[in-house]
């Protein structure tokens, strides 16, 4: 897009004395110059950076878009910058009407000529005028609007600056944009279309200079230098960085997690997501303190063939041992059964488990065991007796006289 008017340089500015022309020329000396304060950033470029009275016509070729100042500095990394010098005299709705104006302005494209592009179709044959116009962008988004407001006090420009930012806002908040596979509400925002805005005070921008932090980024929050401020917030790259500290995190909880499932056998850590693995039982679950699901196998194995050795001895033993009184089987119960003894019998078991279940479903009472006769008394005072039950017939004949005993 060719500019209508290149509008005289800077040098003329305030040849009229009107105060407005003044304020402009002050805006200018001030990016010229540098702070006045010490210590403060030095100037950029000179007068001849600047273009002054210029008009840009919009699509249709009846409304124009005039900022008070166009500044190129591609030294430092702008190629162009609209400056718009407010005295406070507008409220801030027509101020802010300014910017979708500038929008409209900075998305007209024009014909690109490039012999690169001759085999395209003409749609794609096109650019931004000010591609063009001011080579060198490298930031998404369109060329950048710096707002210098004065003629106020402090508190009420710094009031101007955000209500003119609120009613622009669409103009240069950016689209905002998310990721499907987020489990979270947090993006961020594409710049494409969107006019980034800097403001600041006249005040300011003389004392500390175009370099120092004296402007604010509509969207962001504090006052950076002016390279500082025309990065996007929140886009992109901020996104990433928050998604990668989020994944950080994640994949550190993860990893506490699967070295709090450390395997107490074998040392094995966990590595996949999940804490499940499976096999010829189902699934199994892997718990702080427990097991990995090889050592899992290999204990229950062990405790099984640990159990059966220890059931064959338990069976060996009892076999040595009198029988049951009443079914006169092994005293540890008829192999196989549910409740055979697994450990060795104690020397007063007078049943075996089976019968002393049946005697307590039949309320059967204790089992007493009959009194010696007179003559196997006799004979035990001449020889011990070949029953094995003789010590505890003999404690019962003690324990349950006859006259107690329920036949």
């Amino acid at each position: 897009m060719v500019r209508s008017e290149m509008g005289g340089t800077a040098r003329g500015a305030g040849r009229s004395g009107a105060q407005h022309a003044m304020a402009v020329n002050e805006t200018i000396a001030a990016f010229v110059l540098g702070g006045s304060a010490p210590g403060a950033a030095g100037g950029v470029g000179t007068v001849r950076s600047w273009s002054t009275e210029t008009e840009f016509l919009l699509p249709g070729g009846k409304r124009k878009v005039r900022p008070d100042g166009v500044w190129q500095a591609p030294e430092i990394g702008v190629p162009v910058l609209m400056v718009e010098v407010d005295r406070s005299t507008m409220t801030p709705a027509d101020v802010a009407a300014k910017f979708p104006r500038y929008r409209e302005l900075f998305r007209t494209k024009v014909r690109d000529n490039d012999p690169a592009l001759a085999d395209r179709e003409p749609a794609d044959r096109t650019v931004h005028w000010w591609r063009r116009a001011y080579p060198g962008h490298t930031r998404p988004g369109y060329p950048p609007v710096a707002l210098v407001v004065t003629d106020a006090g402090p508190v009420a420009l710094a009031n101007r600056q955000e209500a003119i930012g609120d009613l622009s806002a669409e103009c240069w908040r950016g689209r905002w944009c998310r990721e499907v596979r987020d489990d979270n509400e947090d993006g961020w925002r594409e710049y494409d279309d969107a006019v980034p805005i800097v403001a600041t005070t006249l005040e300011l921008l003389a004392e500390h200079g175009p370099l120092g932090p004296v402007w604010w980024r509509f969207g962001r929050s504090g006052r950076y230098s002016l390279i500082e401020a025309l990065e996007n917030p929140n886009n992109r790259a901020a996104y990433d960085q928050r998604q990668a500290a989020r994944e950080d995190e994640e994949h550190q909880a993860h990893q506490e997690l699967m070295e709090s499932l450390v395997c107490v056998d074998c040392g094995d850590v966990p590595e996949a997501e999940s804490t499940y693995e499976y096999g010829l039982h189902g699934q199994w679950t892997r718990r702080p303190g427990g097991r990995c699901w090889t050592c899992h196998q290999d204990r229950n194995e062990r405790l099984e063939r640990e159990a059966e050795e220890q059931l064959e001895a338990a069976r060996a033993a009892n076999a040595l041992l009198r029988p049951c009184w009443t079914c006169r089987g092994s005293i540890g119960g008829r192999a196989g059964s549910k409740l055979e003894l697994r450990e060795k019998a104690g020397p007063d078991r007078l049943e075996c488990p089976q019968c002393v279940s049946d005697r307590e479903v039949e309320e059967l009472g204790p089992l007493v065991l009959p009194v010696p006769t007179k003559r196997e008394l006799v004979a035990a005072l001449v020889s011990a007796p070949d029953d094995p039950w003789w010590e505890d017939r003999v404690l019962h004949a003690k324990l349950y006289p006859v006259r107690d005993r329920r036949v």
